[in-house]
């Protein structure tokens, strides 16, 4: 349990890192695409050596769960880029990774009939309050136009990382998908879904490989690797355990914000961002 500890405490902290690194790329569609070209190849050799090894999932569900997953994640590196280009990463970072399993428990709730306990009940209400310190509802910075725009990503990304989240579980816990298989087909899937829209926008694309060419090869490694390292944690621990110890990037994105993009309100912010980590705790615990 401690190598599992170690791995999602890796992966929590390469997620706000490169997350951190998208947030200076100014770019849309144009860097996603180029991000995408990349993680393909640098992940080929091992998914080829998975493939001559162990084969690959030829079965319609499981198929239809690696597009599934493809095409979640293409709209959420999409609309999480629009709104690093457009707010705050300590606003959009932390409502994005908060709400995700606050959705998915009341989700789990309405749709699948499950229990809140009087733990998980105070968890939801942590991750609230930590919500209303992230978002400026007690300095009422949440009235600027900036901060506005943060919270409609935020929310609109947390919703996404719920269904991703499900989705891929139930693909790696269930069919017993390789973790390596669901992360490796949606980059080259990005890539296919956006090059008509990149060979339209290719001086664009020219620029800012020139410029973030550095930045895009780390995004591309450390974004699929800390994936990585949270599904194989997956199979090998409980959800309780897992779901809490990732969402440390929610303090690590606050930190960057704060401390190297010099993002407002940065102390209420990481208040806010601790509340959230522990009752994200507290909600997974109940289900252990």
């Amino acid at each position: 349990m401690a190598l599992v500890y170690i791995l999602v405490l890796i992966a929590a902290g390469l997620h706000a890192f490169w997350n951190f690194l998208a947030k200076t790329i100014p770019s849309g569609a144009p860097f996603v695409w180029l991000m995408a070209l990349c993680s393909s190849i640098i992940l080929l050799p091992a998914v080829l050596w998975y493939a001559i090894n162990y084969g690959l999932p030829t079965d319609t569900k499981s198929l239809v769960f690696i597009v599934g997953s493809a095409i979640f994640h293409l709209v959420y590196f999409l609309i999480l880029q629009q709104g690093y280009q457009k707010a705050d990463l300590s606003v959009v970072y932390p409502l994005a990774r908060g709400t995700g399993p606050l959705f998915s428990t009341v989700g789990a709730v309405i749709f699948l009939s499950e229990k809140l306990t009087g733990l998980g009940i105070l968890g939801l209400s942590l991750v609230l309050l930590g919500i209303i310190l992230v978002v400026g509802f007690t300095n009422k910075s949440w009235r600027n136009e900036r901060n506005q725009i943060g919270i409609r990503y935020g929310l609109v990304i947390g919703l996404l990382i719920a269904s991703y989240t499900v989705w891929d579980g139930y693909a790696v816990k269930v069919l017993a998908i390789s973790p390596i298989l669901v992360e490796y087909f949606s980059h080259p899937f990005r890539v296919l879904a956006l090059t008509k829209t990149s060979v339209r926008q290719w001086p664009e694309v020219r620029f800012i490989w020139k410029k973030y060419w550095l930045k895009i090869l780390a995004i591309s490694t450390l974004g699929p690797l800390g994936f990585i390292l949270v599904l194989y944690a997956m199979q090998t621990a409980p959800v309780h355990f897992v779901a809490p110890a990732r969402e440390l990037s929610i303090v690590f994105g606050v930190l960057f914000g704060g401390k190297l993009l010099a993002e407002e309100h940065y102390r209420t912010r990481l208040a806010g961002a601790f509340l959230m980590l522990v009752g994200i705790g507290m909600i997974a615990w109940q289900h252990r």
